[in-house]
């Protein structure tokens, strides 16, 4: 069986929205504090992480966050405002993929 993945939006520097995938949030979310991150998590600092989606594996979440990041940021502030949306949208496309949600109102409850 494939470890868990899990797909994230985190708030930004300017209030911007970054979405990204790890199979460990609490690493990964440090590495964006860091710098070390994603090139626009060095030059947006994270601020909040806003919500952590669990999958099954590592291509469902990729799956998932790409049909993220298509979304406008109206769409992604309601995906913050009510994470359980998200398995609507992803049923619409991919009929074999559950997600679980897990709320985090802030970066260091992960770490």
């Amino acid at each position: 069986m494939d470890k868990k993945f899990y797909v994230y939006i985190i708030r930004c520097a300017g209030d911007r929205l970054y979405t990204g995938i790890t199979a460990f949030p609490g690493q990964r979310i440090e590495e964006h504090r860091q710098g070390k991150g994603a090139k626009w998590t060095r030059s947006f600092k994270p601020l909040s992480l806003e919500v952590l989606w669990e999958l099954e594996s590592r291509s469902h979440a990729l799956k998932v966050e790409c049909l993220i990041k298509k979304l406008t940021r109206e769409k992604k502030l309601q995906l913050i405002a009510n994470p359980f949306t998200l398995q609507e949208i992803v049923s619409t496309r991919y009929k074999d993929i559950f997600i679980s949600v897990s709320q985090f109102k802030n970066i260091d409850s992960l770490l």
